[in-house]
């Protein structure tokens, strides 16, 4: 049964709706129908009708982010392009693929002035296979022979990836499929000096060797998860070198946009939950504790098991929020007394549970948490909660439950939402995070003043640069935001390093802490001379401490620097988006005053011998 469950006449019903919305000029309901309606295991045929669909779509008119990706690799690619940009579309791209000639890789990046440089890539995907790798050992090599030879393999992937971030590109390059046939059979796996012995350790030292700025692709999971021998077939390799079957296209154009999107800032962050027999079976308003099912039995084995990947979930930075028609002590029951749960309060950072819609509970989660709808994962058992949260909420993802919970994981995991490309500290702690921001949405709320509720935070920032630790987490944040990012630059990570190299250039992170707890790194500038002028380039803040001071003390921190370079004056650009509206109106909030238009972006200006703005950030320098 495929992941999606969703029968073809559903989906091409969804294909002509959104075909419908697209000729009334509603694009975003015709993406919505679609991200609802067709799943990476939909029909090969039926992905492409829907890649046609969108292909004749204005992304960058619907605020979609632009991205720029050149493929490059020994195997026949043109038919994963189409569903490549119809993925890509519905992660939130506007994406324009360059895809290199057949088996130039190699020279196609060494090349300065190749095809592929000129099209100036945000991202370069290496497709490579296990053909790719010189890996062919006689049977009984030694082992130190075996090591020898993956290590050769991996040194001429390091070389690739090194020219390519030298240039500023994001890489992603695939891990190597292990076929499903090999001569030695068991022994290939099995033997030390076996094939698929080779392939499992250079999958493992490509993983070791990947450095910031490189993805790696884990497609030999996609492959295996799809089925080997349907993933592979000969014919096709033999006939036109296509190392993937057509009828697994779409499983790889869906896992790969997916990817991309999490390295591009655009997977989904926040998971909301329902709880009666989403995270327990039956009811426990009616069942009680001891009749709900949760950890006995086979059911209630499910549930326990669904609710350990929810809490992995949660331990790699996804945000939980539970939405339950409940009485809110009857919901939070279970999590303080089962002897099974596996999830308990603490692990949620928003719970909500009461009888009204949940469509309005979703956008409440959504608002309290301070993110976009399109953060959102909303998983419910019942398929009308489910229908009224599409209808209503187009943004969120919803994905389809099947009957038996045995499916939940699959059923999740189907949709590929919440695909990372690293994992630090502040990852972890996300849900704390995010909860104690909740707690101090409910302190405000007991104060009458403004300023009397900031000077209660007792909040200390300190500031730094681009160094090895802070270095990625500047890229991440500057990746991720959207509502409070008045540029909508996007440099990679080692653009940002040459940058802080750069004297005329300042790179500068935030970190702030209060009475409630430490926000971790909430902002990033990159500030550039232009002569007299100090040019802020991008200015990118978390969400969690709007209104708080921090934009004035961010300012301050600027005018700072202008001063220490003996700058007369600081040029803001403002570059609308469809999210970033929230501080559209920044720079003239802070006494800024518009100074002209170009190529769509609004330049506002301040002297660098005006006076501090006053704000209740103290700084711990």
């Amino acid at each position: 049964m495929p992941l999606d469950t969703m029968d073809r006449t559903r989906v091409k019903d969804g294909i002509a709706r959104a075909r419908a919305a697209v000729a009334e000029g509603d694009v975003p309901a015709a993406l919505a129908i679609l991200r609802a309606t067709i799943g990476a295991e939909t029909d090969f045929l039926d992905q492409l009708r829907a890649a046609r669909l969108t292909s004749g779509i204005d992304g960058a008119a619907h605020g979609l982010r632009p991205l720029r990706l050149a493929i490059a690799g020994a195997t026949t690619l043109d038919h994963l392009i189409p569903p490549l940009q119809l993925w890509l579309t519905l992660a939130g791209f506007a994406p324009a693929i360059h895809l290199a000639p057949f088996d130039t890789a190699t020279a196609s990046i060494l090349d300065p002035g190749s095809e592929l440089h000129a099209f100036r890539p945000d991202l370069v995907w290496l497709f490579t296979t296990h053909r790719d790798h010189d890996l062919a050992l006689a049977p009984g090599a030694t082992p130190d022979a075996v090591r020898a030879a993956v290590s050769r393999a991996v040194a001429a992937r390091v070389a690739l990836w090194d020219a390519l971030r030298a240039r500023g590109c994001l890489v992603m390059e695939n891990n190597a499929p292990v076929p499903a046939d090999d001569a030695a059979g068991n022994l290939s796996g099995a033997a030390s000096w076996g094939g698929r012995t080779a392939l499992r350790l250079l999958n493992a030292e490509l993983a070791f060797a990947a450095p910031s700025g490189v993805v790696l692709f884990d497609l030999d999971h996609v492959a295996a998860r799809h089925g080997r021998r349907a993933w592979h077939d000969p014919r096709y390799w033999f006939h036109s070198k296509h190392a993937v079957a057509p009828d697994a296209t779409g499983v790889l154009a869906h896992a790969a946009a997916r990817l991309i999107a999490g390295a591009r800032g655009l997977a989904r962050k926040c998971l909301v939950l329902d709880l009666d027999n989403t995270l327990w079976g039956g009811v426990i308003g009616d069942d009680g504790l001891a009749g709900i099912a949760l950890g006995s039995g086979a059911a209630g084995e499910a549930f326990v098991a669904f609710q350990a990947h929810v809490k992995a979930l949660k331990d790699r930075g996804i945000i939980l929020a539970a939405c339950s028609k409940n009485e809110p002590e009857t919901a939070a029951l279970p999590f303080r007394d089962h002897p099974d749960t596996v999830l308990r309060l603490e692990d949620f950072a928003v719970f909500r549970a009461g009888w009204g819609n949940k469509a309005d509970a979703v956008r409440d989660i959504a608002t309290t948490l301070d993110i976009g709808l399109d953060a959102l994962v909303f998983i419910d058992d019942n398929p009308m909660e489910r229908d009224i949260v599409r209808q209503h909420l187009p943004d969120v993802a919803v994905p389809e439950m099947p009957e038996d919970p045995a499916h939940y994981i699959a059923a999740l995991e189907a949709g590929a939402w919440f695909e990372a490309t690293g994992f630090n500290a502040e990852d972890a702690a996300r849900t704390r995070l995010y909860a104690e921001n909740a707690q101090r949405a409910e302190h405000r709320a007991s104060f009458v003043d403004m300023q009397g509720y900031l000077a209660s935070l007792e909040m200390v920032a300190t500031t730094g640069g681009a160094d090895a630790f802070h270095l990625p987490r500047i890229a991440q944040l500057i990746g991720k935001s959207n509502q409070f990012h008045l540029t909508g630059t996007r440099p990679t990570e080692a653009e940002i390093a040459a940058l802080a190299r750069d004297p005329a250039w300042t790179v500068l992170h935030i970190r702030l802490r209060d009475r409630f707890g430490d926000n971790g790194l909430i902002a990033a500038l990159l500030l550039h001379q232009q002569g007299p002028d100090l040019l802020v380039h991008t200015w990118a803040m978390s969400c969690r401490v709007l209104a708080r001071g921090m934009e004035e003390f961010t300012a301050n921190l600027i005018l700072r620097d202008a001063r220490r370079r003996g700058c007369t004056r600081i040029l803001g650009r403002f570059v609308p988006s469809a999210k970033n509206q929230l501080v559209a109106g920044l720079y003239s909030r802070l006494g800024f005053t518009l100074a002209g238009e170009e190529q769509g972006a609004s330049l506002f200006a301040a002297p660098a011998d005006r006076d501090p703005w006053p704000t209740m950030v103290h700084h711990d320098a």
